[in-house]
């Protein structure tokens, strides 16, 4: 899996080296095809520099090349999450994410699922909840998650990152990864946010404009 930076910079910031050894950086959006090798991968676009008006243009000359598209922002908002998730990205996060979110999110979107930071999650879920007043029934998969599996999906529900599970529920990440894991498959989601929507009795197919 390839990891391609797109940054006015053009080279990686450590913390990307960190999370990524093997990354890459380009200056341009339309230098995507000649900075990587064709396999598969994740783009990462620096909006930083960026005017608001060309950030929704960017993402959608990114995500034409095929790969998923992680927009990072210097200060991430809501109302822009929202625009350029619908614009074709499937990741928003922090320019200044630390290595373990930036594989955090990595790991999501190349399941095919999508990634915003906890507190637009959150925010998300409150507007979700608006938008669909009326709770579907209980989803009788959750009977089918062990106890462990029931908190730590209780726990995203709230917009808690695994960091937070793991201090609250005092198990390592590593194991806030695994039970997540074993949640996604029994629950027949993709990521966080579909769990999320689940917990909350949300369909996941609901849409915000």
């Amino acid at each position: 899996m390839e990891h391609l930076f797109i940054t006015p910079a053009g080279k990686l910031r450590d913390r990307w080296e960190q999370a990524f050894p093997r990354g890459r950086a380009a200056v341009r959006v339309a230098d995507i095809g000649e900075a990587t090798s064709g396999s598969r991968g994740i783009v990462w676009l620096d909006i930083a520099a960026l005017a608001p008006a060309e950030r929704s243009a960017e993402v959608q000359a990114a995500a034409a090349f095929g790969w998923p598209v992680v927009v990072m922002a210097a200060t991430p908002g809501e109302s822009e999450a929202f625009q350029l998730l619908n614009q074709g990205a499937v990741g928003y996060c922090h320019l200044k994410a630390a290595p373990e979110q930036l594989r955090e999110v990595a790991l999501v979107v190349e399941h095919g699922g999508f990634w915003m930071p906890p507190e637009l999650m959150q925010r998300f879920l409150a507007l979700s909840t608006r938008v669909v007043p009326t709770k579907a029934p209980v989803s009788p998969e959750l009977n089918e998650l062990t106890s462990r599996e029931l908190m730590v999906a209780e726990q995203v529900a709230r917009g808690a990152s695994n960091r937070e599970i793991s201090q609250a529920l005092s198990i390592s990440e590593r194991t806030v990864k695994a039970h997540l894991s074993a949640a996604f498959e029994k629950l027949g989601v993709r990521d966080r946010v579909q769990l999320a929507l689940a917990m909350n009795n949300i369909p996941t197919h609901t849409t915000v404009n």
